[in-house]
């Protein structure tokens, strides 16, 4: 006799959206415009529609997936990674994380380190006063990349390695 799936609540749908800010689970893709809430344990396989089961991918990976081309432990570990970083960090700071690996360094004002100020407290960015502005006296600016640590962390994260994202916060 074969199980019928049953549809997903709302809430859970909204919860593990939100889990990853309604972008693909994927950290190198993040897409946003259509998700797809796959099952890491299949329903033709038992597994059910609690959240712990869910991860949101775009059409592509979710295709990608099934082709086999992304396994399986790379989404349970883009799950745990991201169920983790998202207590410790705001959805501003998991962005600029992944916008640093693509663009090695920033520029910002006081304001914008203040608002990665989680980031730099775990030494997961480091920031360093670059120069005064000629026409704005008063206003400094701020060079911001990833520290060594932050870098095997997003490394981690995007390879789906959980131990290595873990081997990231060990201290030296």
């Amino acid at each position: 006799m074969s199980s019928q799936r049953k549809k997903i609540p709302l809430a859970t749908k909204k919860l593990v959206l939100h889990e990853s800010g309604y972008k693909c689970g994927n950290p190198v893709c993040r897409t946003i415009i259509t998700l797809d809430i796959h099952h890491l344990e299949l329903v033709s396989k038992g597994g059910g529609n609690s959240d712990d089961n869910l991860l949101p991918l775009c059409p592509n990976c979710h295709a990608l997936h099934h082709k086999g081309e992304i396994p399986i432990e790379s989404l349970r570990a883009w799950k745990m990674i991201l169920l983790s970083i998202n207590e410790g960090y705001d959805r501003r700071s998991i962005d600029t994380l992944l916008a640093l690996d693509r663009m090695n360094s920033l520029f910002l004002s006081g304001d914008g380190v203040l608002a990665c100020s989680s980031l730099v407290a775990t030494e997961l960015i480091s920031v360093t006063e670059f120069q005064q502005r000629v026409n704005e006296p008063n206003t400094k600016t701020y060079h911001v990349h990833l520290t060594d640590r932050g870098r095997l962390l997003v490394e981690a994260w995007k390879r789906g390695d959980q131990q290595a994202a873990i081997d990231a916060f060990k201290k030296d």
